[in-house]
């Protein structure tokens, strides 16, 4: 993640479609478990609230996951100590420490079973990847078996934030 005050909400979630194409019916399986309310910005979603926190993010996401299906990617949302949060994309950002040659992002993605996505527009330490199994993957476990990595300097999640005016 890319600050300390941020940490991983049990409660709250993003969920986003795998397809363009996905159906959101399956939404209406929240009714009574959480408030879901459309997610803003350049990636559709939608933010989900679950109504009796669970113990932890990954119990929330695994009861998620179980009852929304392989249509939809559910994603924790990370909270910063003043109660915003960022809304994670589905994707990981990865610094190098140089820049990493393509059969050194394709290994990396081979590795941590990631699909690369491309590099970031601005710097060619930075690759995006997301996860090859889709939908069946808890963000986090990815992202801490790569930090122990010591050929990639940084990963933190790809994610939006929700600006408000005072």
């Amino acid at each position: 993640m890319s600050s300390s005050s941020e940490h991983i909400s049990p409660g709250l979630f993003v969920i986003r479609p795998v397809a363009p194409t996905a159906q959101t019916a399956g939404l209406s399986r929240l009714d009574g478990l959480a408030s879901v309310e459309p997610l803003g910005g350049r990636t559709p979603g939608w933010v989900v609230k679950l109504n009796k926190p669970p113990k932890n993010a990954r119990a929330g996401w695994r009861d998620l996951h179980r009852l929304l299906g392989p249509d939809f990617v559910v994603l924790p949302a990370m909270v910063d100590e003043a109660r915003h949060y960022r809304s994670p994309t589905g994707l990981l950002s990865l610094r190098f420490d140089n820049g990493a040659s393509e059969q050194k992002l394709q290994s990396v993605a081979s590795t941590y079973g990631l699909e690369f996505v491309g590099r970031a527009k601005f710097t060619k330490q930075q690759a995006l990847f997301k996860p090859a199994d889709g939908s069946d993957v808890f963000l986090p476990d990815v992202s801490g078996k790569i930090e122990g990595d010591e050929q990639i300097e940084a990963v933190w999640f790809d994610a939006e934030s929700a600006f408000t005016r005072s």
